[in-house]
């Protein structure tokens, strides 16, 4: 034990000698803040190329009528003319019953179509039964038929059924399952919930009812709440409907089928600005609505794409 003790100290102790550092590590660091420059610059062209248009219509909106036929983006006085929007909440104007008709529709299919493309889902991520993935398909198939096709004989049907210049035609054909693009979505996200949460409640007693309710529903909230947004933008935005179903001057008139009328090429004495602040106070529910739940839709859309 002596001896291998004197051997240890008489063997040279091998200094430790520094780390050189890393060859490149700066440049690579250069590379990286390069490419989110790149990445930063080529997303605020985007943002500025889709943005333009708004801006536009806002600028264009606050415009005198005088300023109108100059032709000009800017008001060279630098006035800004609010009266554009006041003037569609007027007494003379239609606006309140148009908003009054699209808010109804939109309120049914913002909180409808979720629950019924859910019920959907559910079935055919969480249910076994025969020809499961065959219903599955078709559904899935339905999205290669153009809407033009099926817009002639909807208007047959809706005629026959008396739903013509009413509300009917909007809303009552979208509770039916949802739409196949929604029924994928609520399937994929679904698809990610265990199957040991629904087979412990089946334990429980709870029947499948109860278990959609109580154990699905409250899992899919991001991909309900991006449903009902799109429902509502879908409804709030749609034009082909009403102008198919409702005749001009219908009591049912909608809003974007109103601003058409009221603003559009049909209407020679509505001038640019007008038309223009219309727009805008059409467009600030969407964007309102976006801002608050954009945290859920972008976590609702991101996590669906990850449901294999």
């Amino acid at each position: 034990m002596n001896e291998q003790v004197a051997i240890s100290e008489e063997l040279p102790e091998k200094k430790r000698e520094p780390l050189a550092p890393k060859q490149g590590g700066a440049q690579k660091k250069a590379v990286r803040i390069t490419k989110k420059v790149v990445i930063y610059a080529a997303l605020l062209l985007l943002a500025v190329f889709f943005l333009f248009p708004f801006f536009v219509m806002f600028c264009i909106s606050i415009l005198t009528d005088a300023e109108v036929f100059q032709q000009v983006l800017f008001s060279p006085t630098g006035t800004i003319e609010l009266g554009n929007y006041t003037s569609i909440f007027s007494a003379g104007s239609n606006y309140m019953r148009y908003l009054g008709n699209t808010l109804q529709v939109a309120a049914i299919l913002t909180v409808g179509i979720p629950l019924v493309s859910s019920m959907c889902a559910f079935g055919f991520s969480k249910l076994h039964f025969h020809g499961r993935n065959v219903v599955y398909s078709i559904v899935l198939g339905t999205l290669m038929i153009p809407s033009v096709i099926t817009l002639i004989p909807l208007y047959t049907i809706y005629a026959k059924l008396g739903w013509l210049n009413t509300l009917l035609p909007l809303w009552v054909p979208s509770l039916f399952g949802g739409g196949a693009t929604n029924i994928f979505l609520m399937r994929q996200f679904m698809r990610g919930i265990p199957n040991d949460l629904l087979d412990a409640a089946k334990i429980d007693g709870a029947n499948i009812f109860r278990i959609y309710v109580t154990v699905a529903l409250p899992l899919c909230v991001p991909i309900l709440l991006y449903v009902g947004y799109q429902s509502f933008v879908g409804a709030w935005n749609n034009f082909i409907g009403p102008m198919t179903y409702l005749d001009s001057g219908s009591k049912f008139t909608t809003l974007a089928l109103g601003m058409y009328i009221d603003f559009g090429p049909v209407n020679n004495n509505a001038y640019a600005n007008s038309a223009m602040a219309a727009g805008v106070v059409m467009t600030l529910p969407c964007i309102v609505l976006f801002i608050f739940f954009q945290k859920y839709l972008i976590e609702g859309v991101a996590v669906t794409g990850l449901k294999a």
